[in-house]
C-alpha cells in the first residue's frame, strides 16, 4: 500500500487503517491449493471450499465464510504439525505469542520437507501435503459440527467478535452485561493492518472438535488498536482521531461507548488543536473538584 503511490492523503490512510487484507493468508492459501491440485474431490463442502480459496482476495471480511474456514484450518495446521512432538501442554505455551507459530508454520511450509510434518504417533510417514489436506478436512468437520453443514452460515463475524471489557469484568454476568461494550462482529486477524488478533492458546483449551464456541469463544478478538489517529502536517491545526470505546470511563455516561460504532466502521472525529477553537466547539465540560 505504501509503495502504491508517491503521495498519500488523509483519506488514503483512513482506508489503510481499516484494511483487512492478509498477505500472510495469501501465502498460506497457495499451499492449500497446491496440496489438492492432483486430488480427486467428491465431498461437496470440500469442493466449495477449494473454489472459495481459488477466488479469494485474502480479505478477512466479517461477512464472508472463507475467512472462517481459513483461520480454522490454520489452527488445525499448527496443531497437526506440532502437537505430536510438543504434547498438549507444551503446545499451549508455544502458541502463547501468536507471532511465533505464525512465523514458524510458514517457515516449515517454505522448507517443504521438514520432519515435523510427520505424525510420530502413526506408522505412516506423513508429508507436508498430507498434513495440509488433513488440517482442511479437520477444519470442515469442526465447522460442520458447530455450525451445521451449510457453508453459507459460517460468516467470520459470527465467531470472531470483539468485546471491550471493563476492569471489573468477570465479577458476575449481570454486571458484565451492564459495564462491558459488545460483542460486535469484526473482520481481520493478527496478520491484517486492522489488527484483530485472537488468542491461539484458547484454541487448545477444549476437545479437538468441540471448542464450545459460545462458552469459551476461542476466536474472540483480544488484541487491536487502542487508539487510531491521523495527523496531517499539511494541516497542523487538526487531528483525526477515534477510540474503540468513548471518552468517558464512567459506564453511566453517554460518552462511555459513543465512539465504538465509529471505530468499527473506520470513522474518525476531527479535533481542533488550537485551544480557543477546541473550547468553542466543545459541547460539554467536565469539572473535577477536590474533596473538601
Amino acid at each position: 500500500l505504501l509503495t502504491s503511490k508517491s503521495k498519500h492523503s488523509v483519506e488514503d490512510y483512513k482506508k489503510y487503517q481499516l484494511d483487512f487484507v492478509s498477505p500472510y493468508a495469501r501465502k498460506i492459501t497457495k499451499y492449500i491449493i497446491d496440496a489438492f491440485s492432483n486430488v480427486r474431490i467428491t465431498e461437496k463442502n470440500l469442493q466449495v471450499t477449494l473454489e472459495l480459496f481459488k477466488n479469494w482476495n485474502y480479505e478477512l471480511d466479517e461477512k464472508n465464510q472463507i475467512s472462517t474456514i481459513y483461520t480454522t484450518f490454520l489452527h488445525f495446521l499448527i496443531k497437526n504439525t506440532l502437537e505430536d512432538e510438543l504434547g498438549k501442554d507444551l503446545i499451549k505455551e508455544y502458541v502463547f505469542l501468536a507471532n511465533i507459530p505464525y512465523r514458524k508454520i510458514l517457515e516449515l511450509l517454505d522448507e517443504n520437507n521438514s520432519q515435523l510434518f510427520d505424525n510420530i504417533n502413526t506408522p505412516e510417514l506423513e508429508s507436508k501435503n498430507d498434513i495440509i489436506r488433513k488440517s482442511l478436512v479437520d477444519a470442515l468437520i469442526y465447522l460442520e459440527k458447530n455450525y451445521g453443514k451449510d457453508i453459507k452460515k459460517w460468516q467470520w463475524g459470527k465467531i470472531h467478535q470483539v468485546t471491550f471489557k471493563h476492569s471489573f469484568h468477570g465479577i458476575a454476568n449481570i454486571i458484565d452485561n451492564l459495564i462491558d461494550i459488545g460483542p460486535y462482529p469484526v473482520g481481520g486477524d493478527g496478520t491484517t493492518i486492522f489488527n484483530t488478533e485472537y488468542s491461539f492458546t484458547a484454541l487448545y483449551d477444549s476437545n479437538e472438535y468441540e471448542l464450545k464456541i459460545l462458552k469459551n469463544k476461542p476466536f474472540e478478538n483480544t488484541l487491536g488498536p487502542s487508539m487510531r489517529y491521523i495527523y496531517d502536517f499539511g494541516n497542523p491545526d487538526y487531528i483525526d482521531i477515534i477510540m474503540p470505546t468513548g471518552q468517558s470511563g464512567n459506564f453511566m455516561s453517554k460518552h462511555y461507548k459513543d465512539m465504538t460504532e465509529l471505530w468499527l466502521k473506520g470513522k474518525y472525529i476531527r479535533i481542533p488543536l488550537k485551544e480557543n477553537e477546541f473550547i468553542s466547539k466543545s459541547k460539554h465540560k467536565l469539572i473535577l473538584l477536590p474533596l473538601k
